[in-house]
């Protein structure tokens, strides 16, 4: 079924309890295949047990894990095992009965089959926002010193017409990213499509994948990213672990990955390592919420594109104040999960945080004044010292592009800061 709506249909395992573990309900023909496991005590286990699941039945469908108190098993009573279909509304369109009796796949793909055929269709499929003509993107776009009137990706070819200037800066960081980081290019392009993998950016996933063939990666290399990685250095894989572990859940990459990879890389490789696997979040989140379609004739290679400074041309169009909303009192936030963390909380994780040592060195402003124009004010700001200090090329691109779209977006601060409490609360950053 994969195979056959993969591409419409977004398919996920679900790994709740062991229906049969050893000190259970135990099966002889469990045992005559090897397949022998106590419950899980923590999700630790269940981590563990669910791995060797996906690795012996080589397992293509993405497979998550419950917590270990069973919340989603519980939700939808889906031991020993169920299946759902789950519409765009967020509704449940099939509920199979309980497995192993009522586990019918059949009724699954009619249900999937009937869904399908009764979503609207859209006319125009090219996405959700107008997408520009290549033509019309370079005209809204500021001037260029090179690479102008190349091919333009879609995503830009939809920004260019509201945030012009934010765009230029964002299709100069792409380019630098994969030209010009000091990492090893088949190892950036590995890298950059193990997090499109991970966020299922399919359009990135393509970009990195012809880009790593174009480093000259073997066919053994590409499969072997796509599957068994055991043959790949050991350095290598460390990279593609930490990346993935990056884009799914930051706050859990330790100390001793982190070392590793510095050992293995050295510090300015080891920023733009984390520079890159940022950047690419942030792109597959641009590329997913915008929906754009594919280029024509496969994904662009680096086009070389840079534009004149100060900006000539570009400006973003007016905008409009957002009109009150109500002249009732403001609607207070009641979410326990969201206000349980409160200042003096946060100034407390922040103190735990100072006392830690370093996982990079953090240069002094001194040392990095000679990759600033001249006149530069002081940086206090750490994780700028740090990007600046150990990759130039990468990190002052990037907060080009930060004050670049803070200007020219003009968004509502109040918004702003509540957006930015939303994705760091999520994320688990307290800073």
């Amino acid at each position: 079924m994969q195979k056959e709506y993969g591409d419409r249909i977004q398919f996920i395992n679900v790994y709740v309890r062991e229906a049969h573990p050893t000190d259970g309900w135990r099966m002889t023909s469990n045992d005559r295949d090897g397949v022998k496991f106590a419950q899980p005590t923590s999700f630790g286990e269940r981590c563990e047990v669910a791995s060797k699941c996906c690795a012996t039945l080589k397992m293509t469908v993405p497979l998550v894990v419950d917590e270990i108190d069973d919340p989603v098993g519980h939700l939808y009573s889906g031991m020993p095992d169920r299946l759902y279909l789950i519409d765009r509304a967020g509704k449940i369109a099939y509920k199979g009965g309980r497995g192993p009796f009522g586990f019918k796949p059949q009724e699954l793909e009619q249900a999937i089959a009937m869904m399908l055929a009764e979503e609207p269709q859209v006319a125009d499929s090219g996405g959700r926002f107008r997408v520009l003509s290549n033509e019309d993107a370079w005209a809204k776009l500021p001037k260029a010193e090179s690479g102008a009137g190349s091919p333009l990706p879609g995503w830009a070819r939809v920004t260019a017409a509201t945030l012009p200037r934010t765009t230029a800066t964002i299709l100069e960081l792409e380019d630098l990213h994969r030209t010009k980081s000091p990492l090893d290019p088949k190892l950036r392009a590995m890298a950059r499509w193990v997090v499109a993998d991970a966020d299922r950016c399919k359009v990135a996933m393509a970009e990195a994948l012809a880009d790593l063939k174009r480093a000259g990666a073997s066919e053994a290399e590409v499969q072997a990213l796509r599957g068994d990685r055991s043959a790949l250095p050991d350095s290598t894989r460390r990279v593609l672990d930490v990346a993935r572990e990056l884009t799914r859940a930051a706050y859990k990459v330790s100390d001793d990955q982190i070392a590793a990879i510095r050992n293995d890389l050295g510090e300015p490789k080891l920023v733009a390592l984390v520079q890159l696997v940022a950047f690419g979040n942030f792109q597959d989140r641009l590329l997913l919420s915008l929906d754009v379609p594919p280029e024509p004739g496969g994904p662009l290679p680096p086009g070389g594109v840079r534009f004149v400074r100060p900006w000539v041309g570009g400006e973003a169009p007016a905008r409009s104040t957002p009109k009150p909303t109500g002249d009732g009192p403001p609607v207070e936030v009641t979410d326990p999960d969201w206000r349980a963390m409160d200042f003096d909380g946060l100034q407390k994780f922040m103190e735990a945080q100072r006392g830690r040592e370093p996982r990079v060195s953090v240069p002094k402003f001194e040392e990095l004044k000679k990759n600033l124009p001249p006149g530069a004010k002081p940086v206090r700001i750490k994780w700028s010292l740090v990007c600046t200090g150990h990759s130039p090329i990468l990190a002052m691109p990037w907060t080009a592009g930060l004050r670049t779209f803070a200007e020219e977006s003009k968004q509502d601060r109040v918004f702003e800061e509540l957006l930015f409490w939303v994705v760091t609360r999520e994320l688990q950053c307290f800073y």
